[in-house]
């Protein structure tokens, strides 16, 4: 399959689902999953995520996730020594499947993200930034209050990839990560 082929076929895709994509359940004059793009935020009580949601039918979605963090320290760096601003930046992934199209709506999923961070503080020698891969299953449900708004837990479970720098000299690393983010989502169409 060709280039050209591909992008038709993706186009295709693409069309087909606008028409089948959250339209469903009525309640009264409220039309709960009217949204087909939800655009929230995850982890509202530490860094915050932003994240782009588009249901390709009325139960798979993908998600686009976009954080960043910056930290500076206070004070002017001792003689001898760099004063370094501390960035955060992660950008990922994720594919849900909502199990049921109701008011309380659970969903199962994977995620990848990937995440660059570099450590605040006074140095002698700047710190590489520790870059990481973070991928895992995903479970998790969101509550409708209308057709417009969700709040929502997130429960991710898997593995941190933590990749090799040089200052300081640390060695490829894999741990075990789970985390629980609250999410909060406005959907329009």
């Amino acid at each position: 399959m060709n280039t050209r082929h591909l992008c038709v076929f993706l186009l295709c895709v693409f069309a087909s689902t606008i028409t089948l994509a959250q339209v469903t359940l009525s309640l009264g004059n409220t039309n709960l999953h009217a949204g087909k793009i939800g655009l929230g935020i995850d982890g509202i009580t530490g860094s915050p995520n932003l994240l782009l949601k588009y249901f390709f039918n009325n139960q798979v979605a993908g998600q686009i996730i976009a954080g960043f963090e910056v930290h500076s320290p206070g004070g002017n760096a001792p003689t001898g020594q760099t004063k370094v601003t501390g960035t955060t930046f992660r950008g990922g992934f994720s594919l849900l499947y909502h199990l049921t199209q109701d008011q309380v709506s659970p969903y199962i999923g994977v995620e990848g993200v990937f995440q660059t961070a570099k450590a605040a503080g006074f140095y002698v020698l700047k710190p590489d930034p520790k870059n990481s891969i973070i991928g895992g299953a995903v479970f998790g449900a969101e509550y409708f209050f209308n057709e417009k708004f969700t709040l929502g837990i997130k429960q991710s479970l898997g593995l941190d990839l933590q990749l090799k720098r040089d200052i300081p000299k640390e060695a490829r690393d894999i741990t075990f990560n789970t985390a629980t983010l609250v999410t909060g989502r406005f959907y329009f169409n």
